[in-house]
């Protein structure tokens, strides 16, 4: 799945900055994101090859940068989570960057003008997606947007965009909009058409510029047309005071049955957490910042059933703050509370978990499909590896006994609540999505990624689970199980519609599409086995409470 989408349709487009300049000297140079100036100190320049662009401007497009390996390169991460790396350009004593290597970490294209001494960037408009009356336009960076409504149609023109989704018309299906389409509506203005069954508004949510557009759709809502007025930026908050030392007084176990119990921390002022969650051996970890631990809270008694052994201490660093790390019987998750005086963590089996496998359901989603054909290299495209993929893991479940329902198994378009309604209607027990990876800087990352819905407990513990016994069947570099909040403020779409059922779903990212070593791999049936053993492995230690080896 190219990161990240959720039409399914992402292709980045980066166009190398054409040299216009007849002579090979360095000029001052201006940064254009559509027809509006960015602010560059100290100014960029054109050094008659490449723009440089100044560190200052990142923020301006949504990237956060840290010190990388060597000193002569830093990691950039963009407003949509894509990660590279690229090397500084020292000018006059100044460290900058090239802008085609910001762009190729962003996404996004560029063009020079030589008489104008200007470089005009655009943003990709990436996807978009329409759930629950929400229209989400996703860019490679912070842009701003018009809204207006025609006849039957709500029009959202994105400036400084253009379109690189090959997914051109999204069906929605639902009572208030049949459809979205994209389209390029001049050079430098993507749009996005929403076809209306019945009459609606639609209300701009996002302070803009922004790289994500959310947008509400339906009945009594602000004319089109009518912006939010923008705030003038805040000034950065004043640091807080140190928190005062306080200590951690009493430390108890509170049984609640077999499949639970609570771990209550008493403390002489409020708090600050830190929980840490791992499966590979099975434990739950809490640091409470800055607390230091009294005498009493070291005699710590107490068993339970899901509990092996418990280690209190002081956190290690020489920082102030009390540790407790709680091993475990088996796979299990949590949720904390943090009163005025006092932690309670309460720690439990995860949904459908404590039977076995064997007598469960699992839907398995092939993402994408028909004309939504996914991350693509070449001929190769995601939508027809995520089929055999979930071809492997059907055979791989259904040979351990499990029933498993597929969501696709022909070629064609599904909505992404669609799918998840799959698991709803058929009360299953497991909902598993397939997709292989994509990012804008080809060969820059390898290895495998599981996204589970927000912090819900049951997701969290089943992602964790399925990531690290994939990785240890495939030999694949962990990169991690993790919160689909980490892409979205609401999630991925079609995880979204399982919150609140206890079916809990996880979607999986297999390999990188764009990176030879894991494309060879993806398009290995004997690969697509071991993704299945680690899959299925990971799901009977959840269930059963095996080991993941």
């Amino acid at each position: 799945m190219k990161r990240r989408t959720t039409t399914g349709l992402t292709l980045l487009i980066l166009i190398s900055l054409a040299p216009s300049a007849t002579r090979a000297e360095t000029v001052t140079a201006r940064i254009l994101l559509g027809k509006r100036e960015l602010a560059c100190s100290p100014a960029a320049v054109h050094d008659g090859k490449r723009v440089l662009v100044p560190l200052s401007i990142l923020e301006q497009l949504g990237v956060v940068c840290s010190p990388a390996a060597t000193g002569s390169t830093i990691t950039l991460t963009s407003a949509a989570s894509r990660t590279g790396e690229a090397a500084l350009v020292d000018v006059g004593g100044q460290k900058m960057l090239p802008l085609d290597a910001v762009l190729g970490v962003t996404g996004g294209e560029a063009g020079w003008d030589a008489q104008q001494k200007a470089a005009t960037i655009l943003a990709d408009l990436q996807s978009v997606e329409f759930v629950d009356g929400t229209l989400k336009v996703n860019c490679s960076f912070p842009v701003s947007c018009t809204t207006r409504k025609w006849q039957d149609k709500l029009i959202v023109d994105v400036a400084a965009a253009r379109i690189a989704s090959e997914a051109k018309e999204v069906y929605v299906g639902g009572p208030i909009v049949a459809r979205a389409r994209l389209g390029q509506y001049n050079p430098d203005t993507a749009r996005v058409v929403l076809d209306l069954v019945q009459d609606a508004g639609i209300s701009l949510e996002s302070r803009l510029p922004a790289a994500q557009l959310v947008l509400l759709v339906g009945q009594n809502l602000p004319k089109p047309g009518v912006q939010p007025p923008q705030q003038a930026p805040k000034p950065p908050p004043a640091k807080p005071p140190a928190k005062q030392p306080y200590t951690v007084d009493a430390i108890r176990l509170e049984s609640v049955d077999h499949s639970r119990f609570n771990l209550v921390v008493e403390t002489s002022a409020k708090a600050l957490i830190a929980p840490a969650f791992g499966v590979k051996p099975p434990e739950i970890e809490l640091t409470l910042i800055g607390a230091t631990l009294s005498e009493a809270a070291k005699q710590f008694e107490g068993s339970h059933p899901l509990l092996k052994s418990i280690k209190v201490g002081q956190s290690a660093g020489g920082k102030p703050g009390a540790r407790i790390t709680m091993s475990l019987a088996r796979i299990a998750t949590y949720e904390a509370a943090v009163a005025e005086n006092a932690v309670t963590l309460t720690i439990h089996l995860p949904d459908r978990a404590g039977g076995a496998l064997e007598v469960t359901t699992v839907v398995i989603d092939p993402g994408h499909g028909g004309r939504e054909k996914g991350a693509r290299w070449e001929t190769v495209y995601e939508k027809d590896l995520n089929v055999r993929i979930a071809n492997a893991l059907q055979a791989a479940l259904e040979k351990e006994g499990v029933k498993t329902i597929l969501t696709r198994t022909g070629d064609q378009v599904m909505g992404l609540a669609a799918r998840s309604e799959v698991a709803i209607n058929n009360a299953a027990d497991f909902f598993v999505s397939v997709h292989c990876n994509s990012n804008g800087s080809p060969g820059s990352t390898s290895g495998v990624e599981t996204y589970y819905h927000m912090e819900e407990p049951s997701p969290r513990a089943l992602g964790y689970a399925i990531q690290a016994a994939v990785c240890s069947a495939t030999g694949m570099c962990d990169g991690r199980a993790r919160s689909d909040r980490s892409l979205y403020s609401s999630g991925l779409g079609v995880l979204r519609r399982l919150e609140g059922s206890g079916i809990p779903g996880v979607l999986l990212e297999c390999g990188y599409l764009n990176t030879a070593s894991d494309r060879k791999k993806l398009q290995d049936a004997e690969y697509r086995k071991k993704l299945a053993t680690g899959i299925v492995a990971g799901l009977k230690a959840y269930v059963e409470g095996e080991a993941i080896r």
